[in-house]
């Protein structure tokens, strides 16, 4: 059996180990389930473009960070 590596086991042994550790850490964040400010709902929030974050649930859109809503 092989190493479990999540998501970042698509790029194999290519671009060093600390560089998938860094970005394993980045994409495990982006895609958590995040809590609407205005809301208070969790897991209907979703990144539409960098920093541009939307409810599904109250239909607000807010600007926060790249990876994370706030």
């Amino acid at each position: 059996m092989g190493k479990v590596t999540g998501i970042s086991g698509r790029f194999g042994a290519r671009y060093g180990s600390t560089l998938r550790k860094k970005w394993k850490e980045i994409m495990e964040k982006r895609y958590d389930e995040h809590q609407c400010p205005y809301c208070k709902t969790t897991g209907k929030v979703i990144r539409l473009a960098s920093g541009i974050w939307y409810c599904k649930k109250c239909n607000s859109k807010w600007a926060g960070l790249a990876y994370t809503p706030y």
